[in-house]
């Protein structure tokens, strides 16, 4: 009897083990499953990757402003002491970024003696000076200050930025 016993409890046991091994019915399922889920995802809305949207505040994107293509960045700026935005508004032109403030101070002006812009100095806190041209409230008015810029500044080279191309700054 007890022979009996020991062999219908391993048959059991065995039984149990076989029943609980993933089959290749079961992997196709689960793959299939998770194929249909990720061809469902839309990235631009979903995962946030399209070119209208950032993932996150220190991504850049690209934008087209008085037919130059721009990068933007978003970041909290402040201007350096004494000094005011030269216009209200969250969309700032960056024409340069220096590293020490005697070079930014006589940076800014050369610029103020050449042209109609107020430009002014910002850091970002991490000893990093950027020489603002202009401020506006909507991107498209950020492509007047760039056109004027460039008319009262033919062949400037901006200096620490990507591209050698000026920086739009998004900011509080």
């Amino acid at each position: 009897m007890k022979k009996i016993i020991n062999i219908l409890m391993i048959a059991v046991l065995l039984g149990m083990f076989y029943s609980c091994k993933p089959t290749e019915k079961g992997y196709k399922q689960a793959y299939d499953a998770a194929k249909s889920k990720r061809e469902q995802v839309d990235p631009d809305e979903d995962l946030l990757t399209g070119g209208h949207k950032l993932l996150s505040q220190e991504s850049t994107n690209w934008r087209v402003i008085a037919g130059d293509s721009l990068q933007v960045q978003h970041m909290f700026l402040k201007p350096t002491e004494g000094a005011i935005w030269p216009q209200s508004g969250p969309y700032r032109l960056a024409v340069a970024m220096l590293k020490m403030t005697t070079n930014a101070n006589s940076m800014l002006s050369d610029l103020k003696e050449k042209g109609s812009l107020k430009p002014v100095i910002a850091t970002d806190g991490k000893n990093s000076y950027y020489i603002i041209a202009g401020s506006a409230t909507y991107l498209d008015s950020l492509g007047n200050v760039l056109t004027t810029f460039k008319k009262e500044n033919p062949g400037f080279q901006y200096i620490g930025m990507e591209k050698e191309s000026p920086l739009i700054i998004v900011g509080r």
